[in-house]
Order: C-alpha cells, then structure tokens, then sequence
C-alpha cells in the first residue's frame, strides 16, 4: 500500500484565498471509489475516508464547550471503523491488530489526515481541532514528534496552532516521557492536551508537564460534595492553562471558573462532518444536574 498522497504545495490556491479552498485541489483530486494504492478517496457529500487495508476510516466531532457563553472553542475527532462486511470496528480493535510500530504509526497519521481534512471542509472560524495520539506512539517515535504530521498540515493550509494533540491518560504516569513528548509537538507548532486521574495528578505535572489543556473525567470528580471547590484548584494550578471536564452527560448547573471547559453527551453528541456548520455553535441554555 502506497503511503499518504503527497500534498504538494503548487497543488493548493493561493495564499490569501479561503483556508477551505486552499484543499479543494487536493480534495478534487481524491478518487470516489476505492483504487489501488489509493489510502484517502473522497465520498459523494465531500467527505473524506481513508483505507487501512480494507478498513474503511471516517471521522466523527464532538464539541468542547466554553461553558460562560455556551461556545464551542474547537473538537474532538473520534475514529469510524467500517470493516469487511460493512462491520463496524472499534478503534482499540484495528489498533491492537497492527502489533508492529511502523503499522501503527502509519495507521495513526491516516486516522489523523482524514480528521483534519474532513475538520478543515467543516469547519469555520478558529476553532481547534483536538486528536488523540495512541500511546504507543510515544515511545516508537523516538525524537521530534510531531514533525511528519506538521508537513501535512502545512500542505492543506491548516495553522497547527489550530491543532491539539492529546496524550492518552497511561502517558500521564510516565511525566518525563510525557514532557519531552508535548515538548518535541509544541515545537513543531502544535497545542497540547493531557488527560489526568485527578486532581492531585495534575499538580503533580504542572511544573515539568508544558500542557496547555488537562482533561478530566467528570465522573472522577462530580460525585464528591466539593467538586466545584477541586476544579477551581484545578484551574488555579497554573496560568494560561484551560481545564477540560468530559464525559459529562447532563450540562452543570451554575457557573465555572473562565478557564475551566466542559464536553460530553449533555454539551453535544458526537457528529459527522455533515452535521456540523460552524466552530462556534451555542450550546442550548444549562439545565440543573
């Protein structure tokens, strides 16, 4: 299998036009049905999907809400696995499959490629783009993680300030792998996102841990009386640093530190491109938990 299709430069609009116009060459240029040796193919509504094998990878968004002003500040992709058979896949299953390293780190730069072009026909505005990188990842990439991927991204017009790349909650008990990790993608542009356990983790990194966004489970947090009292330690760990509280199913009642960000089923469901219009949606007025 032939990797990513090059995106080369002289393909691309000019530089002042549309961010979104400057992939409609490369987009034009995706194939409608599988070919051979063809990884990414365009579908009839202009969505992009990726091959693995067989695989077929889409992408799904979730909002990530500043709940003051119920504006989404960017999204979360997550990974849609068709298998043979049209038998959908979970993305811990494809991943588990590909055991050698330089498979999994093939497969983990399509998955993202197909998110941010698939983000970049979707969305307007500044919103962010949060990916997630498999964990593996870390470790078989030894040094200057996330440069492969800035190529790309420069390639369709996209700043890589827009994109967060986020850590799984296993690299956050190894910090110095952790921190030379976010150090190596914050210098090749991006932001970065760290999930924690609690609270008391998170102070433990914020010296050595250059994070720029830390998610929390909110069910690690919301059952204790003195949760709001906990995040508003969270928030206060470290300036310019936005916590991030998810997998909340109903929207919270009452108001949150400015730095503090909510996601879950209760601020949106996760949608397909087609389903989303713009990075700043508002969210519908909060209801008592």
């Amino acid at each position: 299998m032939r990797p990513i299709e090059t995106l080369r430069r002289s393909e691309m609009p000019i530089a002042d036009r549309p961010l979104a116009a400057r992939t409609r060459a490369f987009l034009d240029g995706l194939p409608l049905e599988r070919e051979g040796g063809r990884q990414l193919r365009r579908l009839a509504d202009g969505g992009v999907v990726g091959d693995w094998f067989g695989c077929e990878l889409s992408s799904v968004f979730q909002p990530i809400v500043a709940p003051a002003d119920g504006r989404a500040i960017g999204y979360e992709a997550y990974l849609r696995i068709l298998g043979s058979g049209e038998r959908a896949l979970s993305p811990w299953t494809l991943f588990s499959a590909n055991a050698d390293d330089d498979q999994l780190v093939a497969l983990d730069r399509l998955a993202r490629t197909v998110h941010a072009l698939n983000f970049l026909r979707t969305v307007e505005g500044d919103g962010l783009l949060f990916l997630n990188v498999h964990g593996r990842l870390l470790a078989t990439v030894s040094s200057d993680h996330g440069a492969a991927f800035r190529k790309v991204v420069d390639a369709l017009g996209l700043p890589p300030e827009r994109i967060v790349i986020e850590t799984p909650l296993a690299a956050s008990s190894q910090p110095d792998l952790l921190a030379f990790v976010l150090r190596n993608y914050r210098n090749n542009g991006f932001q970065v996102a760290i999930n924690v356990a609690s609270p008391k983790q998170w102070q433990a990194l914020c010296i050595g841990v250059p994070a720029q966004f830390v998610k929390i489970d909110g069910a690690r947090l919301l059952p204790a009386e003195d949760w709001r009292a906990r995040v508003d330690g969270m928030a206060a760990v470290r300036e310019r640093v936005r916590i991030v509280l998810t997998r909340l199913e109903h929207k919270l009642n009452g108001p949150l530190p400015e730095e503090v960000c909510v996601q879950g089923h209760g601020y949106g469901l996760p949608a397909q491109y087609a389903m989303i219009t713009r990075a700043w949606r508002r969210v519908p007025d909060r209801v008592a938990l």
